[in-house]
Parts: C-alpha cells; structure tokens; sequence
C-alpha cells in the first residue's frame, strides 16, 4: 500500500527540483549544440532564435539600447531583444525544444556517436518535454512565430548586392527558403500551417530556380536580380501573414477560454492577453520603424487596423476588452479574407515590375 505522506513528500520534492532539471537539462543541450554537426546548415533565422534564448537564459533581458552598429551585431540585439520578458526558466525551456527542433530539421552527421557518448540525453530530452507540457497546460507562452519578426525583418534588409553574393556561395540543396517550415501552427502537418506552407513552397521553389539556372542567354546574376524583390516582398508577407494567424488563433482561444472555462481549455485571458495580443502589437510596430525595408513597412501600415483593435480593446476591463476583440476581428473578417489577400498580389505585381528594373540594371553593370 502506498504511503500517503511520502506520495505528497515525493511530489512536493518533483515540483521543487523542476527548476533543477531545466537548468540541467540547458547545460546539457548546450553543451550537445557546441559539438553538434549538422547535415544541411541552419538558417540564420534558427542560428539567431537559439543565440537569443541562450543569452536570455544566462544574462535576462537585452539593454534598451544597442552599443554597435555592424548588421550583423544589429540581427543578434533585435533578436535577443525579442525575448525581453522572458524568464531564465522559460528561456532555458525554450532553448532546449528549440535544439530538438533544429536537430529534427537538420538531422546530424553524427547523431549515433553523440547518443552514445551522451546515454542520459534522452532522459533529460524526456524531463524537458514533460516541463513543457506541465508548464503550457496553465499559461499562454509567447508564439513561436512573433519571435521571429525582427529576424525576419533582418532578412528583408539584405541588398541586392549581398543577395547575389550570398546565392553565389550556396549550393541549391543549401537553399534558405527549402529550411524555412510554418512557424504559427501547432504542428507543421497541421491545415493551419497550409497559408504558410504554400507560401514557403512558392518563395522556396524561385529560390532553387535562381541557384540551378545555367542558362546561356540570360546570365543568372541577372535572373537572380530579378528575383530579388520577390524574395523581400516573400519574406514581408510571410510576416504579415504570422501575425494575421495569430490575431485569429489568439480570438478562437478568447473565445474558448470565455465559453468554456479556464479551467477546461488551461489557458487565462490574462495570459492570451500578456504574451499573445500586446506582443502582437508590438511586433506590428516594429514593421513601420524607419529602417525597416519598404516592403515590410507596407505590410505594417496595413495591419494598422489589428493595432488598433488591440489598443482599444486592452484599455477595458479584461472580459469585456476580449469580447470587444472577438467581435471586431468578426466584424471585420472581410479585410483580412479579401482585401488583404489583394494588397499582396498587388505587392507581388510591383515586385516583378521592380525586378525588371533591376535585372536591366545587372545587364548594364551599373
């Protein structure tokens, strides 16, 4: 029969060494990403998301200005500074799913000698997994694809001349796009990552067309000057798109959470509130900053309305603000079903406009 008191005591010492394991388990999965070797190599956007957790882990939240001014120190701050907020243990538990993600994406070269060196990674792996779900189950952490914003918008300041270099050195099965998976969906075999999906699918298709061109009229540092607008305009949408479908996403689990309870979904509107919807609009403010690219400043100005919605809605009381919310995103779905769809295509036009432009720029040498 069992001790009552000891399952208690038993219990009560599993919730006090939780913060034990996460630590343990951070040390460990950064020590395994030092020595990892990937099979295909990481996207910037991944190789910035795990620098970011691991320095908001170890020194908590980026200083409010940055000291340097080189793009590449730039991407770091502003990606690092996207988790500004984040606890040690949150930023600990984030950077251990991420490492199970990129390893999963990237596969490793030596994936078998690493398990063996290393015979408690699962259990550790295991214990990450289960804080994960313990922790989720009673609070709305911060989506996956708001932090990838800045980084995102880091990606779509990269110049014409810079993009041909960086196309130069890349070999097609090395392609950006073909790495890149839906960041607001569950899971990516889900039909809410469908819009993203294509979305990839497409930018990654002109990107492979771009690195295996060898044709003899047309030079591919030409073709590839022509597609340069279309993988900005590319990655200008994609962030529109992360925070349409967590706008929608965050108004179904308003909704959930009112009707059925707290209790019953895990989740607090507070919480929704917190990490979803005010980080939303925020990242939607950092789109129209000055020294963002055109393009990502067009898709900020037209999510003004979402801006609004949530200033508005946040200054009322905590029910009545998220039915608020739940009623203008309703009441205004035909902007974000119809019209914005067209203000897309209409940016996708211009940008293959501009790429003729800048392609009879690459013809003349300028």
């Amino acid at each position: 029969m069992v001790d009552p008191v000891a399952a208690v005591s038993n219990v009560a010492s599993n919730m006090l060494s939780t913060g034990t394991d996460v630590s343990t388990s951070f040390k460990t999965k950064a020590a395994f990403m030092k020595a990892w070797k990937p099979a295909s190599q990481p996207s910037n956007r991944d190789k910035l998301e795990l620098y970011a957790l691991h320095k908001q882990a170890l020194s908590g939240d980026a200083p409010p200005h940055l000291t340097t001014s080189t793009a590449n120190e730039r991407a770091k701050y502003n990606a690092w500074k996207s988790k500004s907020g984040l606890s040690a243990q949150e930023a600990m538990r984030l950077y251990v799913q991420e490492c199970e993600r990129q390893v999963r994406v990237y596969g490793s070269a030596s994936s078998n000698a690493a398990a063996a060196e290393n015979p408690n990674e699962a259990d550790h792996v295991a214990s990450s997994a289960v804080s994960s779900v313990a922790s989720t189950s009673t609070t709305t952490t911060s989506p996956r694809g708001l932090a990838a914003i800045p980084l995102l918008c880091a990606a779509a300041s990269e110049s014409r001349v810079s993009y041909l270099r960086r196309l130069s050195n890349t070999q097609p099965h090395q392609a950006w796009w073909s790495r890149q998976e839906a960041l607001c969906a569950p899971h990516t075999h889900s039909i809410l990552a469908l819009p993203e999906t294509l979305l990839i699918k497409l930018a990654g298709f002109l990107e492979l067309v771009a690195l295996s061109w060898n044709g003899p009229l047309l030079p591919a540092p030409v073709l590839q000057s022509f597609l340069w607008p279309l993988h900005n305009t590319f990655l200008s949408l994609w962030m529109g798109l992360i925070l349409v479908s967590t706008s929608w996403m965050a108004c179904l689990q308003l909704a959930q959470t009112i009707v059925w309870g707290s209790r019953r979904t895990g989740l607090q509107l507070s919480g929704i509130w917190d990490n979803v919807l005010v980080l939303l609009q925020t990242k939607r403010s950092v789109l129209v900053e000055q020294h963002q690219p055109l393009t990502a400043r067009l898709v900020g100005l037209v999510l003004a309305p979402l801006h609004l919605i949530v200033s508005v809605a946040h200054k009322l009381p905590l029910l009545w603000g998220s039915l608020l919310y739940i009623g203008a995103m309703c009441v205004t779905w035909w902007y974000w079903l119809l019209v914005l769809p067209w203000m897309g295509a209409i940016m996708l036009g211009a940008a293959l406009v501009a790429g003729n432009c800048y392609a009879l720029i690459e013809m003349a040498g300028v």
